[in-house]
């Protein structure tokens, strides 16, 4: 069934923690713009400017065939705004150099050096020597970085900056540069810049989006939030409102992604309505969606639950469904999920998902400096993360500061994609595994000069000594075996693969898997992340539209084949329509009821599995 539609209405020693100096002079800039576009910026809107933006770029056609990667892949870059200080007027005047938006800044820059060349968008030529001194004077002075001076409005860089893509045959990297919030057009340039000192071609778009709820797999999926295409229908945005499927097919145009997701954006995230804000790809199988507490009582409890649902009906690139983990919600610095309404939530939108994956590191926003907040929380979430990045550094960086404006780590940073890449396509044998004597190895490599050569390595438990196995080109596929592997009991066996290009360059499946992080397979599981690991089951999914008023779409999932039954009642409890629907196979399913001979009032609906009751839902009929 085409996602589109099923979601339709249903993104020093301190550094350790996260510096949070409590000294005077580090204060918020109530200035600095939020995550999210006001209603002033909104009113801002020109049509014809988005207009005159889809004309000039009829002669530069996106090429054909591209790659859109995951954030996960191999990166060569990371695009920063170091934080500004304002004027009276809320323009940028400078540098800011001492409040905790610094603070992150500099954490962010550090870190981000230690993986790939972090570029820092500064606002003219001097501001570059102000902070590189800042960096030494705060003992992390720059080593792998490089400066883009223009003017900038703020630092929501994931959201204005470029979408990279590589071309079909990874010989080059192109810009997707999507249309940002009207009054922000110092930070919708950009891309176009940073496409100019990179040396990459940059496609202008009208499509009126943001990095930050937009998220690929690498392998033509692309999961995308109901607000872009609900933007683009908006009076005013374009000079005669999109269709939804319009927005669809310029998503598709610009991405080369034929499986668009389409969730259900948050209503009370801090006002973007991003995806980024409650799930994210960890690879290309793998997602980690947030989990709310039974203590918050917003409604974004039940959609993030209805988007978890739907994600673990889908299937990834390997024809299996996606690994989902949950992730909790993080506490307020008491310790306790006193923030619970959506008002409370909107005014400071914590979680633990907006992080920065860049090669070997994921820099994750935290809510603990060491001194204060949540200890205990903080080194379970610690923890976690180890756990579910194996082999990566975990950096975290307290985020209390920006959890307010709408958005955390994820939201000020952009990752560039690394040239001559090599990209593996490789169905896993990890996790739980049969007792077999031999694992079949597949993967399908490509790079712009070819693959030379390709091997698997691997090892039982806490051998010294890695077996090499390797692999051989078979149309297009490598292929082997891991060979008399012989698991037993507890048994635990770690692989990874290699890879060398005919121009030289050598790279692993898992990515970091020279730093340990490798796959695993056992015969059982004795304790750990499985547990966070859940298994799909039977749901029944808001209606939508609700209130409704001529039809309504009841849409369900079932995990095997049952016979269905959806039951209507009225406010009394009588059944007002019944719907049998016998051996419905396992999957989504929409049900489409007209409504218009029902009375206004509010109803039951009710999904019955060989007439056992398993979920009611409220259903609000607006009739004239």
């Amino acid at each position: 069934m085409n996602s589109k539609l099923v979601l339709k209405g249903i993104c020093l020693s301190l550094l350790a923690f996260g510096m949070r100096s409590s000294s005077d002079a580090q204060t918020q800039r109530p200035a600095k713009k939020p995550a999210y576009q006001t209603a002033q910026e909104k009113a801002m809107r020109n049509p014809a400017e988005n207009e005159n933006l889809f004309k000039r770029n009829l002669n530069k056609m996106m090429p054909l065939g591209i790659i859109s990667p995951g954030e996960f892949e191999e990166s060569q870059a990371v695009a920063i705004s170091w934080s500004f200080d304002y004027d009276i007027n809320g323009n940028p005047s400078g540098m800011d150099l001492t409040s905790v938006y610094a603070d992150v800044s500099a954490q962010l820059a550090n870190a981000i050096q230690q993986e790939c060349t972090v570029w820092i968008k500064v606002l003219k030529n001097s501001d570059t020597t102000l902070v590189k001194n800042n960096m030494v004077t705060r003992g992390m002075p720059l080593t792998n970085y490089k400066f883009i001076v223009n003017n900038g409005d703020d630092w929501w860089t994931r959201d204005y900056g470029p979408m990279a893509f590589y071309s079909k045959n990874l010989d080059s990297i192109g810009f997707v540069d999507m249309k940002y919030y009207a009054g922000r057009d110092f930070d919708n340039l950009f891309p176009s810049q940073l496409a100019a000192a990179m040396g990459y071609e940059n496609y202008e778009t009208s499509l009126n989006a943001e990095g930050g709820n937009l998220m690929a797999d690498g392998f033509g999926r692309l999961f995308y939030s109901d607000v872009i295409p609900s933007i683009n229908a908006e009076v005013g945005v374009h000079t005669s409102p999109w269709s939804t499927q319009q927005t669809n097919d310029t998503l598709l145009k610009l991405f080369n992604t034929p499986n668009l997701t389409n969730l259900v954006s948050l209503k009370c995230d801090g006002g973007t309505g991003h995806i980024d804000l409650y799930v994210k790809l960890i690879d290309e199988q793998s997602l980690i969606v947030a989990q709310y507490p039974s203590e918050i009582t917003a409604n974004d409890k039940k959609i993030i639950e209805d988007n978890y649902q739907y994600l673990s009906t889908l299937k990834s690139t390997y024809n299996r469904p996606f690994r989902i983990i949950r992730v909790e919600h993080p506490t307020d610095d008491n310790g306790l999920h006193t923030t619970k309404s959506c008002a409370q939530l909107n005014n400071d939108a914590r979680n633990f998902i907006n992080g920065l994956t860049v090669n070997g590191s994921f820099i994750f926003p935290s809510y603990y400096d060491g001194f204060t907040g949540n200890a205990a929380q903080h080194r379970r979430i610690m923890a976690f993360y180890k756990q579910t990045f194996p082999g990566y550094k975990i950096v975290p960086i307290d985020s209390r500061d920006l959890s307010p404006l709408g958005g955390a780590i994820h939201c000020i940073t952009m990752q560039i994609p690394v040239e001559n890449p090599i990209r593996f396509w490789h169905p896993s044998v990890d996790g739980i595994v049969p007792a077999l004597n031999n694992y079949h190895i597949i993967a399908k490599i490509d790079n712009k000069s070819g693959i030379k050569e390709a091997s698997c390595y691997w090892v039982k438990n806490n051998a010294s000594a890695w077996n090499k196995s390797n692999l051989t080109d078979s149309s297009g596929y490598w292929i082997g075996d891991i060979a008399n592997a012989n698991l037993q009991g507890s048994d635990s066996l770690y692989y990874y693969l290699e890879a060398k290009s005919n121009n030289n360059k050598t790279s692993y499946k898992p990515l970091n898997a020279m730093k340990g992080g490798y796959y695993q397979m056992k015969l059982k599981y004795a304790t750990g992340i499985e547990t966070n690991t859940i298994e799909s089951k039977n749901h029944l999914f808001t209606a939508w539209p609700n209130p409704a008023a001529e039809s309504v779409t009841i849409a369900f999932k079932l995990v095997r084949t049952e016979n269905v039954k959806v039951v209507i009642r009225d406010i009394n409890g009588k059944v007002v329509h019944t719907q049998d629907m016998p051996q419905s196979a396992e999957g989504l399913h929409q049900y489409e009821l007209n409504t218009s001979q029902f009375t206004t009032g509010l109803y039951l609906y009710q999904l019955l599995l060989d007439e056992v009751p398993l979920m009611s839902k409220k259903l609000i009929i607006q009739n004239n």
